[in-house]
């Protein structure tokens, strides 16, 4: 509805109060067109609200994440350490060595896995951040899913 022809149709119910009726009915639409603009406006700092609440409460939860990673982190770079060291020892019967170097890929891998799994966390926490937690249901369906970027 445009704002001109509001005013004409309600100055016009006004007609009997000459030039006062355009004045009131102007005063009128422009009280009305402040009120829905803090309506919306009002609506949209909600909005906004909610996603810094949520954002807020998933990078809480990140820091938890992330402090109980780094522990488990260290717990496997200390294993890896100990096995190297038992690795190079004199006189290690051969069969034990194989063991300690074979453990220390299995180490080696399951600490890359654990790196990669805490990055994919981080990214999606940054888009949650960056685009709320609503982006994905809005984003265009790809043929292949979702993409990874690296």
């Amino acid at each position: 509805m445009n704002f001109e022809q509001s005013v004409s149709r309600i100055a016009e119910q006004l007609k009997p109060l000459g030039d006062a009726g355009r004045h009131v009915a102007e005063s009128y639409a422009l009280d009305a067109e402040i009120r829905r603009t803090a309506d919306d406006q009002q609506l949209k700092l909600k909005v906004l609200a909610q996603r810094r609440k949520e954002s807020s409460a998933t990078l809480r939860q990140m820091q938890k994440e992330l402090g109980r990673a780094d522990v488990s982190a260290g717990a496997l770079r200390e294993c890896m350490v100990n096995m190297q060291r038992e690795t190079v020892k004199p006189g290690l019967p051969l069969a034990e060595r194989r063991a300690y170097v074979e453990l220390t890929q299995h180490f080696t891998t399951m600490l890359v896995q654990h790196h990669s799994d805490l990055t994919g966390g981080v990214a999606d926490v940054i888009d949650k951040v960056l685009n709320g937690s609503g982006a994905k249901a809005l984003a265009p369906r790809g043929s292949g899913g979702r993409r990874r970027r690296g």
